[in-house]
C-alpha cells in the first residue's frame, strides 16, 4: 500500500503493545478517528485519576491528593502532547503507579513488592518506550535514595538484601518486557550503524541540543494560554533553538511550584511528619534529577564544551533525543511535593482556612491550565472532495502525491490518513532502508521531464495528484509553534513539478489538481 510498486517492509521497532491495544480497542467499537480522540481527551482524567490515587495513599489526605491529581493529569506539556499527535506523553497513569510500588517495595522490600515494581515499569515502557526510559532514571534516583539516604529510625538496614531487592525488580521487569522488546533489542545491538540511523535507533547529538529544555521554559505558560500566552507569544516564538512548542511547553505553574517551594521551607525547618519529610525529600531529589535530564548534553564556553549527563546517556540510548520530555516527570514529581505540602498545611490551619487556601490554588491553577491549543484540529467529514472521487475509481492501480515528502514528516501522515478512505496504493512513503524502492521514489519525487512521467506510467500509475498548500511544510494556521528556520522550510522551493505545466488537469478541487497519466 505504500512505496507502491515495491511496497515498504515495516522495519522492526520497539513495540507499545498497551497503548496500542487501548487504541485498537477503542478504534473498534467507535471508528479510527472517534476512538484516537476519545482516548486522548480520556487519558487526561485517568492520569489524573492514577495520581490522585497514589497521593492519597501516601500523604492520607483527600484533598491534597485531588490537587496534585489534577497537577499531573491535566499539566501543559500533556495537553500540549495530546493535542500535537503525542497521546503516549498525555496518558501517563502508570507512572504514579510504578512511583507508588517502588516507594512501597522500599518500605517492606519483599519478594511480591519487588514483582509489583516490575510490572508497574514494564506498563509505563509497554505504553511509552521513551516515558519507560525516562523511568528507568527515576528508578535509579529511588534506589539511590532508598539505599543511601532513606534510613528511618527502627528500621534495620541491610545492603546487601536491598541489592538483591532490586534484582529481583529487574527480572522482573525484563521477564513482562522482553517478550516484546526481544526482537527489536537483537536488530538494535546486531545492525550496521548504517541501517540504525535509516531506522531511527540512532539520533544525532545535535538533536538532543535542539529538543531539550532551556531553564526558563518551566516558568512560562503555554503559548496558547488566551492571556498569558499573548504576553510571552513574542518571547517564545523567538526562543523556539529549533524546536516547537509541543515539545517546549513544559510551564510547571504557579500554584504547584509555590506549594513546592513553601514545601522547601518546611523541610529546611523540619515541620513535616518524618514519614512526609521523606517522601517530600524524594520528590525534591527526584524533580532536581530530572531537571538536570533535561537539559542539553553540553554546556558551550566558547570553543570548549563541557558535557552534561545527556552526553553520556546518548552514547548509551542514541534513540532518544527528545529530552525535553524528561520535563512530563519534572511535573508529577513537583505535583507530588506540592501535595505532600498541602496535606502538611491541614493538619496546622483551621478547616476554614485551608479549604479557602485549597480553593484558592485550585481556581490559580485552572487559571494558568487553560493553554489547550485549539488550531491543532483536522477536519475529517467530509473527506475532501478529491479521495471522495479517487475512492470511487474503479481498479487496483497506483497513485503519487505531490508533495512527495520523506515518510517521518508530519505532512505525510496526511496521505497514509486518506489512504484508509479511497484504498489505493501509494508511491509515497518509502524508506532509505529499502534500496529499490527508495530509488525509485529518489527519481519521481520531482518529476522534472516526460521521461519521468512515463517511468511512472509504467509502474503502474494512473493519477497525479498534486495539493500546493502542503508545499510549505508547515501549514500557516501552525506557525507560531515552531521555530522561524522551521517555518521557512518548503518542499522544492514551493513549486510544484513544472513538468506537469505540459500537462492538463484531468480533474480539479479546489487548490487540488490531478493528472491522469
Amino acid at each position: 500500500m505504500l512505496g507502491a510498486p515495491y511496497g515498504f517492509v515495516l522495519p522492526r521497532t520497539f513495540s507499545q503493545p498497551v497503548a496500542d491495544f487501548l487504541m485498537t480497542s477503542m478504534a473498534s467499537l467507535f471508528g479510527a478517528v472517534p476512538g484516537y480522540n476519545l482516548l486522548v481527551l480520556a487519558s487526561f482524567p485517568l492520569t489524573a485519576l492514577a495520581a490522585f490515587l497514589c497521593l492519597r495513599s501516601l500523604v492520607k489526605n483527600g484533598l491534597a491528593a485531588f490537587f496534585g491529581g489534577l497537577v499531573f493529569g491535566f499539566a501543559p506539556p500533556a495537553l500540549a502532547h495530546g493535542a500535537g499527535g503525542h497521546l503516549n506523553f498525555s496518558l501517563n497513569i502508570f507512572v504514579p503507579l510504578l512511583v507508588l510500588a517502588l516507594i512501597r517495595n522500599g518500605e517492606k522490600r519483599t519478594f511480591l513488592s519487588a514483582a509489583l515494581v516490575g510490572a508497574a515499569f514494564a506498563l509505563v515502557t509497554l505504553t511509552s518506550i521513551y516515558m519507560g526510559y525516562f523511568c528507568a532514571f527515576a528508578c535509579l534516583a529511588f534506589a539511590a535514595f532508598d539505599l543511601f539516604i532513606w534510613k528511618r529510625s527502627g528500621q534495620v538496614f541491610f545492603l546487601n538484601r536491598a541489592i538483591l531487592n532490586y534484582l529481583v525488580v529487574a527480572f522482573f521487569a525484563a521477564l513482562f518486557i522482553l517478550p516484546f522488546e526481544y526482537k527489536a533489542l537483537v536488530e538494535m545491538f546486531s545492525g550496521s550503524r548504517t541501517q540504525l540511523v535509516q531506522t531511527g535507533r540512532v539520533r544525532d547529538l545535535g538533536a538532543l541540543v535542539v529538543y531539550s529544555v532551556r531553564m526558563w521554559e518551566y516558568f512560562l505558560p503555554s503559548i496558547d494560554h488566551p492571556v498569558l500566552g499573548r504576553i510571552f507569544e513574542g518571547f517564545i516564538g523567538t526562543h523556539l533553538h529549533g524546536s516547537n512548542t509541543t515539545e517546549q511547553t513544559l510551564y510547571l505553574g504557579l500554584a504547584p511550584l509555590g506549594l513546592f517551594f513553601a514545601g522547601l521551607g518546611l523541610f529546611f525547618r523540619n515541620k513535616f511528619s518524618p514519614e512526609r519529610r521523606f517522601y517530600f525529600l524524594f520528590f525534591a531529589i527526584a524533580a532536581a534529577f530530572m531537571v538536570i535530564m533535561s537539559f542539553p548534553p553540553y554546556i558551550p564556553l566558547g570553543p570548549v564544551k563541557i558535557p552534561l549527563i545527556g552526553y553520556f546517556t546518548h552514547k548509551i540510548a542514541p534513540m532518544f533525543r527528545v529530552y525535553s520530555r524528561f520535563g512530563i516527570l519534572v511535573n508529577f514529581f513537583v505535583a507530588c511535593g506540592a501535595a505532600v505540602t498541602l496535606a502538611h498545611l491541614a493538619g496546622v490551619m483551621s478547616k476554614t482556612r485551608f479549604y479557602a487556601l485549597a480553593g484558592a490554588l485550585t481556581a490559580l491553577l485552572l487559571f494558568e491550565y487553560r493553554g489547550i491549543p485549539h488550531n491543532y484540529g483536522m477536519q475529517v467529514k467530509p473527506p475532501p472532495p478529491v479521495y471522495e472521487w479517487l475512492a470511487a475509481e474503479p481498479g487496483d492501480f497506483i497513485v503519487a502525491e505531490y508533495p512527495m515528502m520523506p515518510n517521518d514528516e508530519a505532512g505525510f501522515y496526511t496521505y497514509m490518513l486518506w489512504q484508509t478512505f479511497h484504498h489505493k496504493r501509494l508511491v509515497n512513503g518509502t524508506s532509505p532502508i529499502l534500496k529499490e524502492s527508495w530509488d525509485f521514489f529518489q527519481k519521481v519525487n520531482y518529476p522534472s521531464d516526460l521521461k519521468t512521467l512515463e517511468i511512472l506510467r509504467k509502474a503502474g500509475v494512473k493519477y497525479l495528484i498534486v495539493h500546493p498548500e502542503l508545499y510549505a511544510s508547515i501549514p500557516p494556521e501552525l506557525t507560531k509553534h515552531f521555530s522561524k528556520d522551521r517555518t521557512e522550510k518548503t518542499y522544492n522551493n514551493n513549486v510544484p513539478p513544472p513538468v506537469l505545466k505540459k500537462l492538463k488537469p484531468y480533474k480539479v478541487f479546489g487548490q487540488v489538481s490531478v493528472y491522469k497519466l
